[in-house]
């Protein structure tokens, strides 16, 4: 965990167990959510929310976000499944 002297005012800091790390979050100036992990990979509101739909984020797609600083999106192709 983040020791308190490293803590920023106005972050929320936490760990994930997936991905190994700690990170933070704060809204921004905006008042959008935005997250750093450890690592120091950037997450935007948009990629959240897409993470939050999944419930979790793969360790094989922060991995790759990582080595190639992308950006999570909605496969727009998918159609929604039948009933």
């Amino acid at each position: 965990m983040i020791p308190e002297d490293k803590k920023k005012p106005g972050w929320t800091y936490g760990h994930s167990e997936v991905l190994n790390q700690d990170f933070a979050f704060r809204k921004d100036y905006l008042g959008n959510l935005e997250l750093y992990t450890e690592d120091k990979t950037h997450y935007t509101w948009d990629e959240i929310e897409i993470i939050n739909e999944q419930g979790t984020i793969p360790l094989e797609v922060h991995l790759l976000k990582k080595a190639f600083k992308g950006k999570i999106v909605k496969d727009k192709s998918k159609k929604p499944a039948d009933k």
